[in-house]
Parts: C-alpha cells; sequence; structure tokens
C-alpha cells in the first residue's frame, strides 16, 4: 500500500504488524503532519469480532487523554479501508530495549512510572488494558513511554468518571469462561478465563517489569498450556537471586504485584506509581537498601558449622535485648478506601450523618441537582429535595435533624430541610458552602461561590432562629488582604481562614469569630522541609477540616500539580504543625470537598474530574442576546482556554495543554480543520488576531531562562517575530489587540522603576525600535491596568483597572484611543474583567461573578459622547454546578463576533469515596 492514499492520508512506509492489522506511516494531507496509520486488512474485515476489537482500540485509547497513551486522531472507512489514524512516535517498543540481561535499575523504574501512570488513567475511566506486555510499549528516544493497542481494553465499570470518557462506551469482547490476552503476561484469573479487573492489569505490570530488571520472563514453559501452568501454580524466581545489588523494596514492589490473589496485590495503580516514584527517587539518590549478593567463597563444612552455632547463639540474645529494648518501627497505616457512589455524572459535597452511618450530597443524576442521602453500609440512595433549580453543598447538622444546603431557587440561598425530606425553610437569600458549627445553632458560610486571588472570600454567620446573616473577619487589618476559605474551630467560638499575609506570606490563620488579633500557624523548619519535599508550592491549599479535637489539619493540596487529600498533625491552639504532611490519596485529582465523620475516623471526598472546553454560542452581538444553545469546538479530554476569534467569527485561536507541553492552535469553525502552530519549550499567552486576520501576536516566554517578548507569527504557522521593545521585554507586556490600520499593537505591562501599569500602543513600523516609541494611553502607579481593547470604531479603548492592595472590586473603564480622561462603565462594587467591544461599539462585554456563578455581562455604551447608558445586564446564565465558568482557568478569556460568544466552560464529572482510620 507504500504509495497509496487512503481518504487524505498519503502511506509512506510500512512500521510493522501484528494481529490487529498492519502499521504504516503516513502523512496527513490535510494538517501536514506525520500519524501512524493502522489499517485492519481486507480478510479481517468480515470477522465481527476483529472489527469489534479494532474499533474498541480507537474509542478505549481516544478516552484517555495523556501523555504516556498514543493519541488517536481519527478512525474511519475509505473505499473499504479501515483505518485509526493515531500519533507517530519514533522510538522502540520495550521488547528491543530490554537487554539480555535486563535494563538498568533507575532506566527500568524510568519507564515503569510512566506506564503505571498510562495505566492509572486508564483504569480511572473504568478501563482495564488486557493486554500489557513488551511489544505494547513504546519508548521514544527521549525517553518517553508510550502505552498502545487497546484492543482488548475492556469496560469494567457501570458508568466512567474520568473527563472525556463520559463519551466512551466499550462492549466486552469476551464473556466469562474465555481466555484473551497474550500468555506470558497474563494474570492467574485472565488465564482462567475469569472476570478481571484493574488488578489484573497490576499482575501483568509486575511480569513485565520482572523482564525489564531480568531480561527473563517471569513465567515461560515450552508451550503455552505450560506457561499458562507457571502462572496458575509456580513461582517467578526472586530477583534478587537474578539480579545482583537490587533494592529490597524494588524486589517488595514486583513480588507483590505478582501475587497470585488479586486482593494481596496492589488494588490501585495510582498507588503502585506512588511506591515506583518513591523507588525511582531513592535509586536515584543512592539511598536504596540492596539485597546482598551470595557469598561465592567456599568454607570448610566443620569451620561453617561452627560459625552457624556459635551465631545462632549470638543472635538468640541479641533478640530478646533487641526486643526489649530496642524501639520497634512503626509500620505504615492501612487505610480502607471505598467507594460510596456509582452514578454517571456528577456527585459531590459529601457530609456525614453525626453516627457516620449515611451521607448526604448532592447529584444530577436526576436531570440537576438535588440533595441525596446515602447509607455507608450500601443500597440505594434515598432523594431528600426535588426542585427544578439546583440544590447543593449539603451540611449535615450534629444533632442529625437537618441538612442545610445552597439552593439556586428563587435566586440563590440557604436553606434547610428535615433529614430524611420534608419542608424546606430558606435561611439566607444569599451564600455558598454552609457550615453549621459544632453546637449546630449557628452557619458559617461564603459569600462568593469560587475563592480566588482575584476576589477573597467575605466570610458570613447566620443563626437558625431566622436573625438576618452578618459578615465577619470583615475588620481584619488591610495586610490580610487575601482572605480565602475558612472552617470552624471545634470550639466554635473561633474561624480558620487560608490567607496571604503581607509579613510572613501565605499561612493559616484563627481568629475569634466575636473579632480579636489573628494567631498565625507556626511551621518549623523541619516541617517546612517536609513540605518542600512533597513538592508545595504556595497558594497550595484548598478547602481544609479540622479534626473534631482540633488536633490534626486536613486539607486539599497540591503538590507536583496534583490536588489530593493530606493530613499535618497540630496544636489547636497555636495552630503550631507538630508533624505532617501526610498525604492521604494518591489518585491523579483532583480530589475536593473533604469531609469527616464527628468521631474523626472516616473521610468521605470528591474524585473528580475535569475537563475545559471551547465553547460556540450563537449571539447577536450589538443586542446582547443569546440566540441559542451553544456547542463545544474543542475536543474532549484536551483542556483549552484563552479563545480569541478572528475578525470575521470564522476562526479560533486558542492554547491547549498536551503531552506535558502548551500548544498554539487554530480551528476552522466552517469545517472544523485544526492546524497546529507552536508546540515547544516556550509558553505563549493572550493570542489575538490582527484585524485582516492574517496575522497573530502573543506574549512568548521562556520557563527555564526567564526570556519574555512579545511575538508575530504569520496565520499559517512558521517563523516567529520578537518584538525587542523594553516595554515587553522587562518581563510583563502582554498584547490584546490591534489597531484597525494594524500598524500598533495594544497592550498592558509594568513600566521599570518608578513602577507604573501601563497601556501602550507599540508600533509595527521598524524594528529594532526604542521604548519612546511606544505611545502611553493609560498609566497609573496605584492601580494595575490590564486586558485593553478597541472599540470596534478604533476611537476607544476599554480596560480593567484593579488596586492591587484589595483585589476587589476591579473596575471597567474607557478611555479616548489618543488617552484622556477615564470614563468609569462598571459599578466598581464587584469583580468585573475583560472588556469586549459589540462589533457597533455600542456595547461592552465582560465576565463577573456579582450574582456568585461567573457570568457574561454588558453595559450599553454613546460612542459619541463617550458615556454608559443604563445598568449591566446579565447575558449568560452558567449556573449549572456540572458545568460552569471557572474563575481559575489559566487566563480566562472570552471572545466574540457579530453573531457568536466563544468561551471556556469547564465540565465535571466525579464520584464520592471514603478513607476510613485516617486518625491513625
Amino acid at each position: 500500500m507504500v504509495g497509496q492514499t487512503i481518504s487524505h492520508y498519503c502511506i509512506l512506509e510500512k512500521l510493522g504488524s501484528g494481529g490487529m492489522g498492519v502499521v504504516y506511516k503516513a502523512e496527513d494531507t490535510k494538517l501536514g503532519r506525520t500519524v501512524a496509520l493502522k489499517v485492519l486488512p481486507p480478510e479481517r474485515v468480515a470477522d465481527p469480532n476483529r472489527k469489534r476489537r479494532f474499533v474498541q482500540e480507537a474509542r478505549a485509547a481516544s478516552a484517555l487523554n495523556h501523555p504516556n497513551i498514543i493519541t488517536i486522531y481519527d478512525i474511519d472507512e475509505a473505499e473499504g479501508v479501515h483505518y485509526i489514524a493515531m500519533e507517530h512516535v519514533e522510538g522502540k517498543t520495550l521488547d528491543r530495549l530490554i537487554a539480555r540481561h535486563g535494563l538498568r535499575v533507575n532506566e527500568a523504574l524510568k519507564y515503569a512510572v510512566q506506564m503505571a501512570a498510562a495505566l492509572a488513567k486508564a483504569h480511572s475511566a473504568g478501563i482495564v488494558h488486557r493486554d500489557l506486555k513488551p511489544t505494547n510499549v513504546m519508548v521514544t528516544d527521549d525517553g518517553l513511554v508510550k502505552v498502545l493497542d487497546f484492543g482488548l481494553a475492556k469496560l469494567t465499570e457501570a458508568a466512567p468518571t474520568g473527563e472525556a470518557e463520559t463519551a466512551v462506551t466499550l462492549e466486552p469482547t469476551t464473556e466469562e469462561g474465555t481466555i484473551v490476552g497474550t500468555v506470558g503476561y497474563m494474570s492467574p484469573e485472565q488465564a482462567e478465563g475469569k472476570a478481571v479487573d484493574a488488578r489484573s492489569d497490576i499482575f501483568s505490570f509486575g511480569s513485565v517489569l520482572y523482564e525489564m530488571l531480568t531480561g527473563q520472563r517471569a513465567f515461560q514453559g515450552e508451550t503455552k498450556a505450560s506457561t499458562i501452568a507457571a502462572i496458575l501454580r509456580e513461582e517467578p524466581k526472586p530477583l534478587s537471586q537474578v539480579v545482583e545489588g537490587l533494592s529490597r523494596e524494588v524486589e517488595r514492589i514486583v513480588k507483590r504485584c505478582l501475587r497470585k490473589d488479586p486482593a494481596h496485590r496492589f488494588q490501585h495503580m495510582d498507588d503502585l506509581k506512588v511506591a515506583l516514584e518513591e523507588s525511582k527517587e531513592e535509586s536515584d539518590s543512592g539511598e536504596l537498601a540492596t539485597t546482598p549478593a551470595a557469598e561465592k567463597k567456599r568454607f570448610p563444612l566443620t569451620a561453617l558449622a561452627a560459625i552457624a552455632v556459635a551465631t545462632v547463639a549470638v543472635l538468640a540474645v541479641a533478640a530478646v535485648v533487641a526486643y526489649i529494648l530496642w524501639p520497634r518501627p512503626q509500620a505504615p497505616p492501612q487505610r480502607t478506601l471505598t467507594r460510596l457512589t456509582f452514578d454517571p455524572g456528577l456527585q459531590s459535597d459529601p457530609s456525614f450523618s453525626p453516627d457516620g452511618q449515611f451521607i448526604a450530597y448532592s447529584s444530577d443524576r436526576s436531570g440537576n441537582f438535588d440533595i441525596w442521602v446515602q447509607q455507608i453500609s450500601g443500597g440505594n440512595p434515598v432523594q431528600v429535595t426535588n426542585n427544578p433549580a439546583h440544590d447543593w453543598q449539603p451540611d449535615w447538622s450534629p444533632d442529625g435533624k437537618l441538612i442545610v444546603f445552597r439552593s439556586e431557587r428563587d435566586g440563590g440561598g440557604l436553606y434547610a430541610v428535615p433529614a430524611l425530606g420534608g419542608y424546606e425553610r430558606k435561611l439566607s437569600s444569599f451564600g455558598y458552602y454552609p457550615r453549621l458549627s459544632p453546637d449546630g445553632s449557628r452557619i458559617l458560610f461564603s459569600g462568593l461561590f469560587e475563592e480566588t486571588l482575584a476576589e477573597p472570600q467575605r466570610v458570613y454567620v447566620v443563626s437558625l432562629d431566622g436573625n438576618p446573616p452578618r459578615q465577619v473577619l470583615a475588620g481584619l487589618r488591610k495586610e490580610y488582604r487575601f482572605l480565602s476559605l475558612f472552617a470552624w474551630h471545634p470550639d466554635g467560638r473561633r474561624v480558620l481562614f487560608w490567607t496571604h499575609h503581607d509579613e510572613p506570606g501565605w499561612g493559616l490563620c484563627m481568629v475569634p469569630l466575636a473579632g480579636g488579633n489573628p494567631v498565625k500557624s507556626e511551621l518549623s523548619p523541619e516541617v517546612q522541609k517536609q513540605f518542600k519535599a512533597a513538592g508545595f508550592a504556595p497558594p497550595s491549599l484548598g478547602h481544609f477540616l479540622l479534626a473534631p479535637s482540633g488536633a490534626a489539619l486536613y486539607f486539599q493540596g497540591r503538590a507536583r500539580d496534583v490536588w489530593n487529600l493530606w493530613r499535618v498533625t497540630l496544636d489547636p491552639e497555636t495552630l503550631r504543625v507538630v508533624a505532617g504532611p501526610e498525604r492521604l490519596t494518591t489518585g491523579s485529582g483532583p480530589d475536593t470537598d473533604p469531609a469527616l465523620s464527628l468521631s474523626g475516623k472516616k473521610l468521605a471526598f470528591t474524585a473528580r474530574k475535569e475537563t475545559t472546553r471551547i465553547w460556540s454560542v450563537p449571539f447577536d452581538a450589538n443586542r446582547g442576546q443569546i440566540r441559542g444553545k451553544g456547542e463545544p469546538v474543542t475536543a474532549a479530554g484536551m483542556d483549552a482556554f484563552q479563545p480569541h476569534l478572528s475578525g470575521d467569527g470564522k476562526e479560533l485561536v486558542f492554547l491547549t495543554y498536551r503531552a506535558g507541553k502548551q500548544e498554539l492552535r487554530i480551528k476552522s469553525l466552517e469545517d472544523g480543520r485544526e492546524t497546529l502552530l507552536a508546540a515547544d519549550n516556550f509558553l505563549r499567552f493572550t493570542p489575538c488576531w490582527s484585524r485582516d486576520g492574517k496575522y497573530l501576536a502573543y506574549h512568548r516566554r521562556h520557563p527555564d531562562t526567564g526570556e519574555n517578548s512579545i511575538a508575530l507569527m504569520p496565520k499559517g504557522g512558521g517563523d516567529e517575530q520578537i518584538l525587542t521593545s523594553p516595554v515587553s521585554r522587562e518581563g510583563r507586556g502582554f498584547p490584546w489587540d490591534w489597531s484597525l490600520d494594524g500598524e500598533w499593537i495594544l497592550g498592558n505591562s509594568r513600566s521599570l522603576p518608578p513602577g507604573k501599569s501601563l497601556i501602550w500602543l507599540l508600533p509595527l513600523s521598524s524594528v529594532p525600535r526604542a521604548e519612546t516609541q511606544a505611545r502611553i494611553v493609560a498609566s497609573d502607579p496605584g492601580h494595575d491596568l490590564d486586558d485593553p481593547h478597541f472599540s470596534a470604531d478604533g476611537r476607544w479603548i476599554a480596560f480593567k483597572a484593579t488596586d492591587p492592595a484589595s483585589v476587589v472590586p476591579s473596575t471597567i473603564y474607557v478611555v479616548p484611543a489618543s488617552g484622556g480622561d477615564w470614563v468609569r462603565i462598571t459599578e466598581g462594587k464587584d469583580w468585573d474583567d475583560r472588556p469586549r467591544w459589540s462589533p457597533d461599539s455600542k456595547t461592552i462585554y465582560f465576565v463577573s461573578s456579582r450574582t456568585g456563578f461567573v457570568n457574561i455581562w454588558g453595559r450599553r455604551f454613546d460612542p459619541a459622547k463617550g458615556q454608559p447608558m443604563g445598568e449591566s445586564f446579565r447575558v449568560t446564565s452558567f449556573e449549572d454546578p456540572a458545568q460552569m465558568v471557572f474563575p481559575e482557568i489559566d487566563g480566562l478569556q472570552f471572545s466574540l463576533a457579530a453573531d457568536r460568544l466563544v468561551l471556556p466552560i469547564t465540565e465535571l464529572t466525579g464520584n464520592i469515596w471514603m478513607l476510613e482510620d485516617v486518625d491513625r
């Protein structure tokens, strides 16, 4: 087939063949990229089972967006040829890399950690690979692992929970009693034709790792039958007898993977991955304890016997003394992890009943969010509320009688309902995250849905007796400016909050509810060292709560960009951290919404998956009216952000992350064609189209060297043109718009001393250029000026101004393009951001969270008089907790044309899990 064209793929060369088809190197003539094309031979098409496996491979792998899993681009049929177009990887399969005596230990662990990460991703989506072997693992020239061939993959859960997996349906390719897989790497249950789960992959993983370390198969016979018999009844030769100097920890890991009984293996690939990571770190540092090589010198038998007798006597005495006097090491606590909910969609916000036997939670299983109650021991959940509006964020009262919750009904607010349903009473006309005090008499809550650096929390308390809410913590000194997140102290008289204090920096504080000076947490140098070793980087603390005893703090923490649940031991009076941090969950995250039982022994949480896609919504931009239902225009499982529409609204530029790298992409909204413009070691931000749609401008930064610049690139890709003005070179120069004639870039930065914030116009007429050639439109030493945009007629510039001392409120202003006085557009009471103009220059749109959820708002503008008209009005109504605009999205931006609005929307799925004996 070399030289032929299948659809728009030109076959270049044959790469290999296997049981499921022939793989070719091909060129995608539409997108101009090299792909690997797997073709199902004509003689195999007639076999429905092979055809189903072929399709299943594409569906399974395409659902798992992960840097260590091969990326599927397309699956189709053309002229009777069935094919899968996938990522082309330059490298070798693992079987070609394993030498006769195996790989070096640190090299084997490097590959094993990546394989475990890929399989953990698949398992989190309910997908078991079932055919893991060295030929199905590719290693690139720079050491990146790619797991291939999901043709035998099987869906093991009733419903997936991953971000992209909700669109995947995998049909089982076998029934129980049928053996599938590759002999030599099968698990015992797989070899017997029994039902398998993720633990089967763990056994196969152990077999592959054994071979990586030794160069020998763990199980091998002269025939397939004898190999299966070895898997079922024999143990592989101990690693320490094959590999000299191998660490005891690595040998223990492999041995545990290869247990015959699935219950005695690692139960989750995430746990295995963590064990491998720790072993790799210790191996790289040379700290791993090794198994001594066998002694080769022979002693006379009589001497050996004498030594043995003497040694036994000495050891016996030493053992007695050691048992009495020597402190025995504490085994790491073994905690039970149990999944409590199994529904598709999002189950979140768990709260325990006082006896710890039930949880209340919010679920969209009925179409919108309601409050449900689930027995810990199992059974069907009970629906507590049933309202067309969303009910969520429940909290169970300490006496067990009530559940308080947030509802979006009647404009939104806090409500209380009897624990098993009944009359629902309104407690407050606003508020989020209600938390009942330890005595159950008051509710602490937030005035905002999402706590961000852009808008810190306003914290309130309301009693159950009908009195109106009152704000607390408002009297704190100005240096506690980033007040966010909060929790009750167990005594009910004090409140904990997470803040940024000017002097000591980020930290946990405690303040009396009645007011007073905060007490800030103390971190000893040793504990600070532990936090640093765990990979924490402030701000890295999410939702948190104190144990009922006050002696432990549980929190959602970010280490190495993964959000898991952690614990530290505290002195409850001084907040001094006594011990920790201890990582409680090890999944790919984010693990959110931690909730403790009153006994302090059970911890419930949401294992959540998030994906952010760019959506296009039909929109009359001049009238400010949504004209229909929106749809996503970027792929599921690929987080996309910072969209910008071309002037004609036909093309979209956006940023995304794939395979650990940021990518700059263009997508046609007419034919769906997508073009990759850049994917290298640079980071790019705020891409914006020239008015004629021929060029893009953006901020470019190198994360290692710190190099910053403003760059231009032709629409079709090619060499970047770097603008060298000191305005951009000093580090924070961002382009946002182009002038109508295409001769100027509109942007913002902070100047070199004296540190003013600037809105400027940078000319494109000559390079290099002097700083004086940049024309300053607005400047201010006391406000951060950001996100400027030209009106469609080019006469006005809208921008955002924020007082850095207070962060909130932020205000939208307009200034003449030639410079002059600022005209205030928004009220200056809320977080208002990202101004954009309508095509007729008569409306300014912006994002705001003034009603809780982030939405698009607008305000009319008279371009002739240069004055706002009327009141601000809301354009969008995103109020679904499972599908919303998140203020935390990197560079939250939106863009509009005459007939459409594009913006990033985050979709969430997840279920609730429980960790027991967390107080050990």
